[in-house]
């Protein structure tokens, strides 16, 4: 250990990927756990992606038009599973502040006639080329879970949460509604139209969508695209099946995260 820290003394890394290789090298002499290496160069990686790369696309926005009665807005919770949605004046490019579920409870703890606009919290707003990395900061010191992306004219094309910027260094989070027999794995939009996570199992895509897709080697639909394609897809690349159409909708440099499938209507 003593001769490999001299060597890290005696020059140091020039670059990044000299930083990475010292980091493998570290893992290969059991120096640093190897289950820590991953997210060690997940951190060295983050500086390089912006808020375009991971954003969810505006087209794929779960959003709640002030205008929405409260049964509304409580059947969009129950169907996406979310607790925090923009809240536009009409039209997506309007954002006028973010909605909370648990608001919800206040609500009826008062049982006043509901006006959306008496819980709305400030929206934030950051554009496209914003690097992750001070993202998350500002995230961290404003106590905020979401922010709206928006371009060069100020046009809303997407939303980040502070949740999908961690996962970017520690992997997928699964909580208790991701368990559940594979509940928001697969997100029905509208009848033939499927919003599904890029690590939903392809047997249980196949048991709720009625496919046929197999391999033995790969578990995920994730996976699955990445081994057909033998590289990771492009955020909105189109693939067409026989059977399907699918676009992806959030990738990054390691992994497939969502994905928007078409069914062909037979």
């Amino acid at each position: 250990m003593k001769s490999w820290l001299s060597s890290i003394f005696a020059q140091e890394p020039q670059n990044k990927q000299e930083m990475i290789t010292l980091l493998r090298d570290a893992a290969t002499r059991k120096i640093i756990d190897n289950d820590s290496l991953p997210m060690l160069e997940a951190v060295l990686a983050i500086d390089d992606l912006k808020a375009r790369d991971i954003m969810i696309p505006r087209q794929q926005m779960d959003v709640i038009d002030a205008s929405s009665t409260i049964d509304d807005i409580i059947e969009k919770i129950v169907n996406t599973g979310h607790s925090r949605f923009p809240v536009i004046n009409g039209e997506i490019s309007e954002v006028i502040g973010v909605f909370h579920s648990k608001d919800l409870i206040q609500h009826f703890k008062q049982n006043n006639s509901f006006d959306i606009k008496q819980y709305l919290r400030h929206a934030y707003f950051v554009p496209e080329i914003k690097r992750l990395d001070s993202l998350m900061y500002e995230m961290r010191m404003n106590h905020t879970h979401l922010v709206i992306v928006v371009d060069e004219f100020t046009n809303v094309v997407g939303l980040i949460t502070l949740e999908m910027i961690i996962e970017q260094i520690i992997g997928d989070i699964e909580d208790e509604y991701d368990s559940v027999e594979g509940e928001r794995l697969i997100t029905e939009i509208k009848e033939h139209q499927y919003r599904v996570k890029g690590y939903c199992k392809l047997s249980e895509l196949n048991l709720k969508l009625g496919l046929l897709l197999d391999d033995n080697i790969v578990e995920t639909i994730g996976g699955f695209l990445i081994k057909f394609l033998g590289r990771i897809p492009a955020v909105g690349e189109i693939l067409d099946f026989k059977h399907m159409k699918i676009e992806v909708i959030s990738a990054d440099s390691r992994k497939i995260n969502l994905l928007l499938l078409h069914l062909h209507q037979l």
